[in-house]
């Protein structure tokens, strides 16, 4: 229908007014479409509200309201009426003459909203630099540049509302959209990212798959885009892998979509948000190359900054390198009041005073000037029903200076149910299922909807929230956060907390019911509710989730709050279980996050003084074989020999493999930097059964891979060099099929210890290479050292020792920064021998000096053999001959010792090499290689045979 300048199209929701789009909320649209289908008529108020509001209790106040919104749009004066006439006491008529036109179709009506830019709103004002801000930012974007822009400001000051606006007029570009939510403490991993994915799965069909081949740690945290298998398959792909990886995968997620679509990504309430999504931020923004892509982000600025929020420290270092735009937003000045009373209420416009006391009773926060303008206008409404009394302008409001004091005049206008029912809301949070609140107030669902539904209808409290789910029951937000908190804390302290517990326990049903509730949530309610038992479950539980979505950090927060919970918790079972988890998941999270230094240490050893109460807790494995690898090491041998032993008593007496698998990986791993191969292998071959009963080990562990390349590696040093290969093999085979990069990389790690032990150089670099892979493309922290320093020892016996030498040492101080010390003297026999072969003699034999302390300190002896030899090349270049067969010599009797045949063999073929070699030793050295027919065909043993044949060979290098 035309009537004047304006076009109603009902079909398609659209109102122009000389052709062009006038926004229009879907009550006011409603409204109008009800009274020009009618023109002429009298429509009466009650006939109104069941046409409009579907037959629902409504007050005539909020009819009124609506109808004054039409006016302001279609700029029609009550008084002097050209479209909508007030027929007193009774209702409305539409007095203008509509002409049928033909519907335009949907693609006309696109094509004209397309040409028209960013739909008009006449209610938008203030705020034309900030938005022409954006507008410059997303040109930028969508030139290719990566950009990331803050919308900062006070409660009630637009922040949402420009957001709004900007996303209205971003055209055809994909727009994902998440918000961080208040939790009360730590906050579930990446949030409002994981919000913002879901959303764009829904609005884009291709999106699931690109998520399942680029970024599958995020498609494992949407369990609906993949089978059970997919999941558990990813689970124990992802063991040891570090959070970087969600970050990288996230980068090139966002970087593949951006390349056929430009995305507008936005993450609302940061001061909300737990540190994994600022993190990811951070990294977003440092990312190098081109993206059309726009990441805009909002929070409160006093927040951020008051309470050292982890955001703060981010922003500052990406606005000092130029990294993004911060765009602070201020309140209304008295003159965009003046335009905005202007343009929505044009019959108050003309009373300065007016618009003078509305900026000082709100200090120009849009919020509150929005709520007092809905106010005044339906009290305008009410004056077109009767003769005035007074302007407009002198009309009393009660509404203090205090906009605190401003909410509580509202709810106090509220009825009793209604007020009962938004407190119960307020308490589930800023966001609400109706479902949730009605089981915490004990009434019917469709109450609290038709409540809910009008308290949304009167467009103060309440905004609806769309959900793809349509089974799922409604869900409402509070208009503002303010609104919510006031009503929050002006309830008592003890209602409060009855309250959270009633929330809790109907989270626990709806979840049981297949509805999604974050663990910590369910915490934080329950803590709130006083009920420290089920708060701490689900403090674990959350913890877990964290570790699970690689984010240690935020699982030593949620970790940190629960242990401090404790003490509110009666003690017993219940509680020490509950202990046992979160000191367990503190101790892999800071494992993880800051190496095995005393804070890993500490919560392990707190999990661990509780195992006799809890030798059946599910965590039992998870804390021995982790705790037994951080005190292996930081070369703690016999506290994790002494831990070894527990464990393999708990797996005996329980008849569990996995954990006696465990159990024989520490105790080989520390006997053999102790150098005893014999007795590891007795231990090894006890729990090789165990191998064969466990299929696939939980996600967790890789202890089948390790026991297996020890083995391996314990073999060589015992001379079966064959049975060493091949217990590799197997190893490298458990790996792959267990699908872990973590074992993976420890299968690599062994297999270039044993070929340095083998002397293979190109073999050696080989396996550096392919550990540095591992480690780049899974982001495994811990083994960033260890392909350095195998590429060092490579690289050094292929003529480059000074450079192989700094790496060496390099790495390992980044070890030691770790607290890793185990196995350090091996590593500093490499950058030793990187040092001779330089011709450094100087440098090596203080190199050489401080790996034999570090060996004598910590009962290090599986390189000492080599390190004494080392000794006895420094001294041969020195000319030292004496010293240099006395070293030989004393090579031998450690290895000897130690029963390392292979050790052995090395060091006699040194002995045999030099002319002070008695005949007694030569026949020492023949009757060694005749008792190793494996290893003929390596390189030692051909030198060996060499010399025994009266060859000319040099000493090795």
């Amino acid at each position: 229908m035309r009537f004047d300048e304006f076009e109603l199209d009902e079909a398609n929701a659209s109102l122009l007014r000389h052709g062009k789009p006038v926004a229009l909320s879907p009550t006011p649209f409603a409204l109008l479409c009800a009274l020009v289908r009618q023109p002429g008529k009298l429509l009466t108020k009650s006939g109104l509200l069941d046409e409009v509001w579907g037959h629902q209790y409504v007050t005539d106040s909020v009819l009124k309201t609506a109808i004054s919104d039409l006016r302001t749009v279609l700029k029609d004066d009550p008084r002097q009426p050209r479209f909508i006439e007030t027929v007193s006491r009774r209702g409305y008529r539409f007095i203008a003459h509509p002409v049928a036109q033909v519907a335009a179709s949907p693609h006309t009506v696109a094509t004209q909203a397309t040409a028209t830019g960013r739909p008009s709103d006449s209610w938008f004002v203030g705020r034309a630099d900030a938005l022409a801000r954006l507008d410059s930012l997303w040109d930028a974007a969508l030139g290719g540049e990566r950009t990331v822009a803050w919308v900062a400001g006070e409660p009630g000051i637009g922040k949402t509302a420009l957001i709004d606006r900007f996303i209205a007029g971003i055209g055809d570009a994909a727009c994902a959209r998440g918000q961080c939510v208040d939790l009360y403490g730590a906050g579930e991993p990446y949030l409002p990212v994981l919000e913002a994915l879901s959303d764009l799965c829904r609005q884009d069909a291709e999106v699931p798959a690109l998520l399942r081949s680029v970024a599958p740690t995020w498609a494992l945290q949407l369990p609906w885009l993949s089978s059970v298998e997919e999941r558990e398959a990813l689970r124990r792909e992802l063991v040891g892998v570090g959070s970087e990886r969600m970050l990288r995968e996230m980068g090139e997620l966002l970087d593949r979509y951006s390349e056929r679509r430009p995305l507008l990504l936005v993450t609302e309430d940061l001061h909300w948000s737990d540190r994994a999504t600022i993190q990811l931020i951070d990294y977003f923004a440092r990312r190098r190359g081109s993206a059309r892509l726009m990441w805009l982000a909002s929070f409160r600025l006093a927040e951020v900054v008051v309470h050292d929020h982890p955001l703060n420290p981010v922003r500052h270092e990406l606005r000092l390198h130029a990294l993004c735009a911060e765009l602070v937003l201020d309140p209304f000045s008295e003159a965009d009041v003046a335009a905005y009373v202007a343009q929505r209420a044009p019959s108050l416009a003309g009373d300065e005073s007016f618009a003078r006391g509305l900026h000082g009773r709100t200090d120009g926060v849009p919020l509150f000037l929005a709520s007092l303008m809905t106010e005044a206008m339906a009290r305008e409404a009410e004056q077109a029903d009767r003769p005035r009394q007074r302007p407009p302008a002198t009309a009393p409001f009660a509404v203090p200076e205090n906009l605190a004091a401003l909410i509580d005049h509202y709810i106090a206008k509220l009825a009793d149910e209604q007020r009962l029912m938004l407190v119960a809301a307020a308490v589930c949070g800023t966001e609400f299922r109706v479902g949730t609140v009605a089981l915490v107030i004990g009434k019917e669902t469709q109450w609290v909807d038709q409540v809910c539904a009008e308290l949304w209808r009167a467009r103060l409290w309440l905004s609806a929230v769309m959900h793809a789910d349509a089974a799922q029951t409604p869900t409402y937000a509070f208009k503002h956060a303010l609104f919510r908190q006031v009503l929050y804390e002006r309830s008592a302290a003890v209602v409060r907390a009855d309250l959270h517990r009633k929330v809790g326990a109907a989270l626990e049903r709806e979840r049981a019911a297949g509805q999604q509730v974050a663990a910590v949530e369910l915490a934080m309610h329950f803590e709130r509710g006083h009920e420290p038992i089920s708060a701490l479950r689900y403090y674990a539980e959350a913890a877990a989730a964290a570790l699970m979505h690689l984010s240690p950090a935020d699982c030593l927060e949620l970790t940190r709050i629960g242990l401090d919970l404790l003490s509110q918790a009666a003690r017993g079972r219940d509680r020490d279980a509950l202990e046992f988890s979160l000191a367990t998941l503190r101790g892999l999270a800071a494992f993880h996050l800051v190496g095995v230094g005393s804070e890993a240490r500490d919560a392990f050893q707190r999990a661990h003084l509780l195992l006799p109460s809890q030798p059946e807790h599910p965590q039992r494995t998870l804390l021995l074989h982790n705790f037994g690898f951080v005190l292996l090491l930081r070369a703690e041998y016999a506290e994790a020999l002494q831990l070894a032993e527990t464990a393999q008593a708990l797996a005996v007496s329980s008849h569990d493999p996995l954990l006696e698998l465990a159990a024989c990986a520490v105790r080989a791993d520390v006997l053999l930097c102790q150098g005893k191969p014999r007795a590891a292998c007795t231990i090894i071959e006890r729990a090789l059964p165990q191998i064969e009963l466990i299929d696939a080990g939980p996600a967790h562990s890789f202890a089948q891979v390790m026991v297996l390349a020890l083995y391996g590696l314990h073999l060589l040093h015992l001379g079966r060099l064959g049975d060493a290969r091949q217990r590799m093999r197997q190893a490298h085979a458990c790996a792959a099929r267990l699908g872990q990069p973590m074992g993976r990389m420890v299968a690599t790690w062994l297999e270039a210890m044993l070929e340095i032990r083998l002397g293979n150089v190109e073999r050696v670099a080989e396996l550096a290479e392919e550990l540095r892979a591992l480690v780049e493309d899974h982001l495994l922290s811990h083994g960033r050292a260890a392909w350095r320093f195998f590429k060092g020892w490579a690289d050094a016996h292929r003529g480059r020792a000074a450079e192989a030498f700094r790496l060496i040492r390099e790495a390992y101080e980044d070890n030691t920064r770790l607290g890793m010390i185990a196995g350090s003297s091996e590593v500093l026999g490499f950058a030793v021998e990187a040092l001779l072969l330089a011709g450094n003699l100087d440098e090596a034999q203080s190199q050489l000096e401080q790996a034999l302390q570090m060996a004598d300190n910590h009962g290090e002896r599986v390189y000492l053999p080599q390190l004494i030899l080392l000794g006895a090349r420094i001294a041969s270049a020195r000319g030292q001959s004496q010293t240099a067969l006395d070293r030989m010599r004393a090579a031998i009797a450690e290895a000897r010792a130690q029963e390392a045949v292979w050790l052995e063999l090395d060091a006699r073929t040194e002995l045999c090499a030099h002319p002070g070699a008695t005949s007694k030793e030569r026949r020492a050295l023949a009757a060694l290689v005749d008792a190793l027919p494996e290893a003929r065909d390596t390189a030692l043993m051909a030198r060996a045979r060499a010399l025994l044949t009266g060859g000319t060979q040099a000493p090795a290098a």
